[in-house]
């Protein structure tokens, strides 16, 4: 393995790395806007 297969491999790692990142960044968003519209609101009817 030279220098430039490692380069390549880190690269591409990298750039994996950072896709899912983002990807998994906005699942959480949008998983906690729901919980927020959907779960936490139940609460406050039932105070009616």
């Amino acid at each position: 393995m030279n220098i430039d297969d490692f380069l390549l491999t880190a690269g591409l790692s990298l750039l994996t790395g950072m896709i899912l990142g983002y990807y998994l960044r906005q699942l959480i968003a949008l998983g906690k806007r729901f919980h927020q519209r959907y779960i936490r609101r139940s609460r406050y009817f039932e105070q009616d």
